[in-house]
């Protein structure tokens, strides 16, 4: 499996965001509008992008062929946590061959190992199996369902809220460091 990169995400990558995110099979389960602009696709990056709380990444492979998008939102020092508010990949063709994982276990470190963080949470759309299948694979707990927090064209959605503390973390990389022991 090729290993991904994960960088800051910069201005000309809107263009690929918003290629991707004209796309049902990136927009059915987030709350992007369908038929957003080029333009407002640039203005939630320019406003998000001077937002402390907010931080902004692209997924790409070794070549740093842009494969996907990572937007962490409630960055809060206050409460030591930070919402994984959308991660993706772009092309449906490239899901399923542990480019989410990845980009997810970057997320994790990024907040367990490069920083101090004490809790991770995310949220899914009710039907969006895969992303609740690698969110518990990778430690994720379910604390409830938030009934029709999300609204997309109209249509209110339930979304299911998960997080990953700190020692959930941890335990877990133990566990993986002993099972790689044995091996």
């Amino acid at each position: 499996m090729e290993k991904i990169q994960v960088r800051p995400s910069v201005l000309a990558d809107c263009q690929q965001f918003y290629q991707w995110e004209q796309t049902p099979e990136v927009t059915k389960f987030f709350s992007i509008p369908d038929g957003q602009t080029y333009e407002e696709v640039v203005r939630d990056f320019v406003l998000n992008d001077a937002d402390l709380e907010k931080e902004q990444y692209t997924i790409t492979d070794a070549e740093g062929q842009l494969l996907g998008r990572i937007y962490l939102n409630g960055i809060s020092r206050k409460l030591d946590s930070l919402e994984v508010y959308r991660i993706y990949i772009g092309d449906p063709t490239l899901r399923g061959k542990g480019y989410g994982r990845q980009a997810l276990q970057w997320v994790l470190d990024r907040a367990f190992k490069e920083d101090t963080f004490h809790r991770v949470y995310l949220d899914y759309y009710t039907g969006n199996e895969p992303a609740r299948r690698l969110y518990e694979s990778m430690g994720f707990q379910h604390e409830g369902c938030a009934r029709g927090a999300c609204k997309k064209m109209g249509q209110y959605h339930d979304v299911h809220v998960m997080a990953i503390l700190r020692e959930d973390y941890c335990g877990l990389q133990k566990k993986i460091g002993l099972e790689n022991e044995l091996i």
